[in-house]
């Protein structure tokens, strides 16, 4: 295994690399072996992985928990970049959370704008990774899969939901534990702008909140499933038919 030159520390430095590494491991962080397997490719030794991991978690940028997490990161990082407008485009969700919990919007009303906004949502972040194809095709593909449909995002939607289908503001009948912080915090720093990422929506956070709401109305359910139907009937027809093939999938593998 080479060694990295000086021209691709400067290109590519190395704290970049090992951020970059470290963004795209899962909840859990990731293990320093893990770490210096991946950093090698790059042609960076182990030694130097120690280096620098320390002096990342000095800087309060990677916390040591276990595995290695991001805590903050600079803005110029791509997977910052990416995380952070998952978290602001939510800001389109603002009004239809606060209709919902005061009762405002009929099934109707919050059907058409929930599935406009979702859309559009979702087409503006393909047409700015697509934007990115010409010169950067990897980071293109980072913006289709990674800036649209987050746990943050998902989250967000549950609550426009909850409080449709209540028609109010929903109380747990007994708080959740998150982790901190529970938004996005914005710092600068030696002349650095770094971005403090939520930590509080995980991997399994949904079902912590479900098992904490009031029972769930099934006629209001059903009624803004009736309301998706009668706006939407080929669309929701299709998925239907999708939903009954797997059904009928799962009955015919536990009849064998």
């Amino acid at each position: 295994m080479g060694r990295r030159s000086d021209m691709e520390n400067e290109q590519r430095p190395i704290e970049d690399r090992l951020v970059e590494i470290i963004a795209s491991s899962d909840y859990q962080g990731i293990k320093f072996g893990d770490i210096v397997q991946l950093a090698e490719k790059s042609g960076v030794s182990r030694a130097t992985v120690a280096r620098y991991l320390d002096r990342l978690v000095s800087q309060g940028m990677v916390k040591k928990d276990g595995g290695y997490k991001l805590a903050m990161e600079a803005v110029n990082s791509k997977h910052a970049q990416r995380s952070l407008f998952s978290v602001l485009a939510m800001h389109l969700f603002d009004d239809i959370v606060e209709k919902a919990g005061q009762g405002k919007l009929t099934d109707e009303g919050f059907t058409k704008l929930f599935v406009d906004r979702v859309g559009v949502l979702a087409m503006y972040t393909l047409l700015v990774g697509l934007g990115k194809a010409g010169r950067h095709p990897e980071e293109a593909g980072r913006w289709m899969e990674e800036a649209f449909g987050t746990l943050i995002q998902k989250d967000g939607w549950r609550m426009c939901l909850n409080r449709q289908l209540f028609g109010k503001v929903v109380l747990l009948k007994s708080p959740v534990k998150l982790e901190e912080p529970l938004r996005h915090k914005i710092e600068i720093k030696d002349e650095t702008i770094y971005v403090h990422l939520p930590s509080a929506i995980q991997p399994g956070s949904a079902a912590k909140v479900i098992k904490e709401l009031p029972p769930i109305p099934d006629d209001r359910l059903n009624l803004l499933k009736g309301c998706l139907k009668r706006l939407y009937p080929k669309e929701t027809e299709l998925l239907d038919g999708a939903v009954n093939i797997i059904t009928e999938a799962v009955a015919h593998s536990k009849r064998r």
